[in-house]
């Protein structure tokens, strides 16, 4: 849990992860003389918002333990002010000099809109940690596993002729309705089933989507194809996360991607 007595500091995650035996520093040590935090959640994701829409990379927010540290830390006033959304009161803890891997007791990984907005910083459950599943911006959780080194052409724009992800949602946790341009297999791994939910291809979902049950019980199925242009949504169990592939051919792309 984040206090007040932790402290977050914003970087992208593969400069998190580029040499983890040595301290994680910034430019802004070299040129400012310190590196910048934050006190609490929504003040990072504010950060996040004003300085890191353009970066298309992940974001993690690291959570550190002040007294682990060695450089002094120092609450200072933003310069030249705040992030919007920030009140101007609100002072920012700056850690003057590198800060110690051993200060790290927490990782938050950056959950981001289709639009670039960041939206919060979660943790990862053990599922996630094993398959190694960053946020999606439909929700849950992913990581693309393999696309097709064959190309295909499709309104004007060229796309590997399939990709696959793993894609991982948490229990009651519902997806976004959202469309994808191409055909979508879904197979069913691991878990509680999960139900899809199919609602048209008009400008919006319909009232009465129609229903396919993934899993391995009765009734249910290992795999569904989602035509391309339908509107669907994922649906895990109450209880139980659902670990799931999804194969879309022609391959992805969030330029092909529709939300509401």
């Amino acid at each position: 849990m984040v206090t007040g007595s932790t402290l977050l500091h914003l970087m992208p995650l593969s400069a998190f992860r580029a040499d983890p035996t040595e301290p994680i520093t910034a430019p802004s040590l070299a040129d400012e003389g310190f590196v910048h935090c934050s006190p609490d959640v929504p003040t990072t994701l504010a950060v996040a918002n004003a300085l890191y829409r353009a970066c298309d990379e992940p974001m993690v927010a690291v959570e550190l333990d002040p007294s682990r540290l060695s450089a002094p830390v120092r609450w200072e006033a933003a310069d030249p002010a705040p992030p919007p959304g920030v009140s101007s009161d609100v002072l920012f803890p700056h850690v003057y000099g590198p800060i110690e891997r051993a200060a790290v007791i927490g990782l938050r990984y950056a959950r981001r809109d289709v639009a670039g907005t960041y939206l919060s910083l979660e943790t990862r459950s053990r599922t996630a940690e094993e398959f190694d599943l960053l946020p999606h911006p439909e929700g849950g959780w992913f990581r693309r596993t393999w696309a097709s080194g064959v190309e295909v052409s499709r309104s004007a724009e060229v796309r590997p002729t399939a990709t696959s992800i793993y894609f991982l949602l948490a229990p009651g946790r519902t997806s976004e309705w959202h469309t994808v341009a191409s055909d979508e297999l879904w197979f069913w791994h691991r878990g509680g089933p999960l139900t899809l939910s199919l609602g048209g291809t008009g400008e919006r979902p319909g009232e009465e989507p129609g229903t396919v049950v993934l899993g391995g019980g009765a009734g249910q199925v290992p795999q569904a194809v989602v035509p391309g242009g339908t509107w669907q949504r994922a649906t895990a169990s109450a209880t139980a996360e659902t670990l799931v592939s999804c194969v879309v051919s022609p391959g992805f792309d969030f330029a092909d991607f529709r939300t509401l």
